[in-house]
């Protein structure tokens, strides 16, 4: 992460942003269509920069060299930090076609489910790990000032995912 947080090719971005997109066109045909996928693409888009700014701008506050920090340095990182979220996504709609739901409460219904539950929290400790990552090496900040942000961010963050899920437009948002 400190080495793609001083990353400079667009492409690389460009690339993930683009299976994203692919994604959200995939998914389109899997569930409700209640909105256009390239609505809620662009919603994401909007999400996703939403982020980078809510971190860019408190990394601004909470930082004695203003100057050194770079929007381009958060844009960057946590778009790697998507990657654990993309593998969640894809994996539960592939698996929504092959196994979809309901599922039993056989032997095998708890075992999938014992295993779905790991396989998911493996991924969100993945994640979690990754947006720590993003800030610390973009923002530059000690630990207490990052668990300071995150929290603020939490803050907005759950309120905001209701608001979106109220309205059918992301049950988990994809950020």
């Amino acid at each position: 992460m400190r080495h793609i947080s001083d990353e400079k090719d667009v492409y690389q971005p460009a690339l993930i942003i683009g299976i994203i997109f692919i994604y959200f066109k995939f998914i389109y045909y899997l569930r409700d269509k209640i909105y256009p996928a390239t609505l809620i693409f662009v919603i994401f888009i909007l999400n996703f920069l939403l982020t980078v700014y809510f971190f860019y701008w408190l990394s601004k506050i909470f930082n004695k060299n203003k100057n050194e920090l770079k929007i381009s340095n958060f844009i960057f990182t946590f778009i790697y930090s998507l990657f654990p979220t993309l593998i969640w996504f894809l994996s539960t709609s592939i698996l929504y076609i092959f196994l979809p739901p309901p599922r039993t409460f056989s032997l095998m219904g708890k075992g999938f489910s014992i295993l779905f539950i790991a396989y998911s929290l493996s991924l969100l400790i993945w994640k979690l790990i990754l947006v720590y990552l993003a800030v610390r090496f973009s923002s530059k900040q000690n630990f207490f000032n990052i668990l300071t942000m995150i929290i603020y961010y939490l803050v907005w963050f759950v309120p905001y995912s209701i608001f979106l899920y109220q309205f059918k437009l992301f049950r988990i948002p994809f950020i």
